[in-house]
């Protein structure tokens, strides 16, 4: 009996010490697994100095540069229309016109006053002459002569009015008029834009515009690209500048113009993205630092980034702070120097003290 017992605890002792180097044996291997899962992959850039001018880009707004909204000077019914939305037009050419009947009979009926009007009043000259009439007779007789020319030309200008004439060639951007449809004197009937050039509106902020002085008006250098038409560049040059910033986002509201493209139609109101080459710096002036937008992370409004000490591999959280601007590439002001190693990209995985390896494609 004492034997047994005896076998019993030893075989307790031996499941008991088996179950223990077990236990440790996967510890050893999670806190492996762990070591080896928390050595993330992570593309990694150095900070450098800008080594070329950099090109910015802001949106903008499509303008023409010559454009006006056509309208009837006098009221009536609209009895043509001619000018078609989209189509090519020349100067004097007729887009519409009103019903003139009752204008036209106007004006005959003033051509007929004014005719009589002035052969009274040269009835009176030669009798004024043979003293045959009073002064005041002649001057009655010149009073309604005058009065009777202002009505005939006004007649005139009123039957004129009732026609559309295209002031210079150009495109129909919009005719807001149907045949038949009354319309009030200045109401907005078509919108005409000219062939000549466009110009693409755009804000640019005070250190760009700083950096483009030196002369009697800026010097920017610039292409922009339409939404409709990605794959095209459009040679673009400074027209004028907005003295005044913007009290909001303290931004200058500046003019580009360019020429139509042959091939392609463009209206105002169409979005584009104008390119702008920033200025080199000076000899011996500082030149700042510029990081990949991927590569910056924000906690409510401050800008950080994640810099890899270069010995353990590890990374630690750096505040800066940037320069105004959009862009792929942004300017940092304050917070990182030259040769320092960042995350670049998938930062929204990333925390404090983790160790990483520089990922290769």
């Amino acid at each position: 009996m004492k034997h047994r017992t005896f076998k019993y605890k030893n075989c307790c002792v031996v499941l008991a010490v088996l179950s223990l180097l077990g236990a440790c044996s996967f510890e050893n291997n999670r806190s492996h697994v762990q070591l080896v899962e928390w050595v993330r992959p992570v593309k990694l850039i150095t900070v450098g100095h800008e080594s070329k001018p950099e090109e910015m880009n802001f949106p903008a707004v499509i303008q023409s540069s010559q454009s006006t909204v056509m309208s009837f000077e006098v009221g009536g019914v609209v009895k043509e229309v001619r000018a078609v939305e989209g189509s090519r037009v020349e100067k004097g050419e007729v887009l519409a016109r009103l019903d003139q009947r009752d204008l036209q009979a106007k004006l005959n009926s003033a051509r007929a006053q004014f005719k009589h009007a002035d052969t009274e009043y040269q009835r009176a000259l030669r009798l004024i002459k043979a003293d045959a009439i009073s002064r005041s007779i002649l001057e009655k007789r010149e009073y309604q002569y005058d009065v009777s020319k202002s009505e005939l030309k006004t007649a005139n200008k009123a039957l004129g009015d009732s026609i559309l004439l295209a002031p210079f060639s150009g495109f129909i951007a919009k005719v807001a008029i149907e045949e038949h449809e009354p319309m009030r004197a200045g109401e907005p009937a078509i919108t005409l834009l000219g062939k000549g050039e466009l110009e693409a509106k755009l804000n640019l902020p005070a250190r760009i515009m700083a950096q483009a002085g030196g002369g009697e008006e800026p010097q920017l250098e610039g292409y922009l690209v339409l939404d409709v038409a990605p794959q095209r560049r459009i040679p673009a040059a400074f027209k004028s500048v907005s003295l005044e910033a913007d009290a909001a986002s303290q931004t200058y509201e500046v003019t580009l113009t360019f020429s139509e493209p042959e091939g392609l139609l463009i209206l105002p109101g169409m979005n584009a993205v104008v390119w702008i080459k920033e200025s080199q710096p000076a000899a011996g002036e500082f030149s700042t630092v510029s990081i990949p937008l991927e590569s910056i992370a924000s906690d409510g409004e401050q800008r950080f980034v994640w810099v890899v000490d270069s010995d353990s591999m590890r990374l630690s959280r750096r505040d800066i702070v940037l320069e105004e601007g959009v862009g792929e590439m942004l300017k940092v002001i304050n917070g990182l120097e030259i040769k320092e190693v960042i995350a670049a990209a998938g930062i929204s995985y990333l925390s404090e003290g983790m160790e990483v390896s520089r990922w290769s494609n």
